[in-house]
Order: structure tokens, then C-alpha cells, then sequence
């Protein structure tokens, strides 16, 4: 359990290499998080590493970006050239995280 980026991105990796062998003729995948709980209540190990400067680290990466927008400042793994952007058109608001999606309301 962890909500380290680099972490996310090792194990991402490690499936997709496993996954997209010749044999299967993937195309697609998705990923789906389940159990997700908060840091404090998440389940300790008896070897856990220094996570303390992991979360250091990716607390810097999570406000620089919000500083200065997305994907400013990312892991070097996920590479820098963006040759594609989800489409977005049909996204949904995102009510309960960003409050400057939330509808206003005016009694007239």
C-alpha cells in the first residue's frame, strides 16, 4: 500500500512488461485502485524503508505542481514529450475536489 508515485510507476511498469508479451496481443489496459485508505491508517510492515523522504519528495512534486499546473515537475520515467492529451470534452466535473467546479447558485 503506498501513494508514492515512483512506487506506482515501478509496479505500473513491472505489470504492463509482464502483461504485453506477444503472447496475450494486448491492446489496451486499464489500472483500478481499490482499498485505497489515508496514510496514517494505511497497515505498517516491519520493513518499511525511510518513507519519510519519500513523502518528502512527493510532497515537493505534488506542490510544485500545483503551483505551476500539471505535470511540471514529473518522474523522469514518465518522460517529458506529451504526443497525446486525454480528451477531456466529455469529462465530468469534479465537484468534490476542486472547489472552483462547484456550481454556483444566484436567488434572483
Amino acid at each position: 500500500m503506498t501513494s508514492d508515485s515512483l512506487e506506482l510507476i515501478h509496479a505500473a511498469r513491472r505489470g504492463a512488461e509482464h502483461a504485453w508479451r506477444d503472447v496475450y496481443g494486448i491492446t489496451k489496459a486499464g489500472i483500478m485502485l481499490d482499498d485505497l485508505v489515508a496514510a496514517e491508517l494505511r497497515p505498517r510492515t516491519l520493513f518499511e524503508g525511510d518513507t519519510e523522504r519519500r513523502e518528502r519528495v512527493m510532497g515537493a512534486l505534488d506542490e510544485i505542481n500545483g503551483r505551476i499546473g500539471k505535470f511540471a515537475a514529473v518522474p523522469a520515467s514518465q518522460g517529458f514529450r506529451r504526443e497525446w492529451k486525454a480528451r477531456s470534452e466529455m469529462k465530468s466535473p469534479n465537484y468534490t475536489t476542486q472547489l472552483s467546479e462547484v456550481p454556483r447558485v444566484r436567488a434572483g
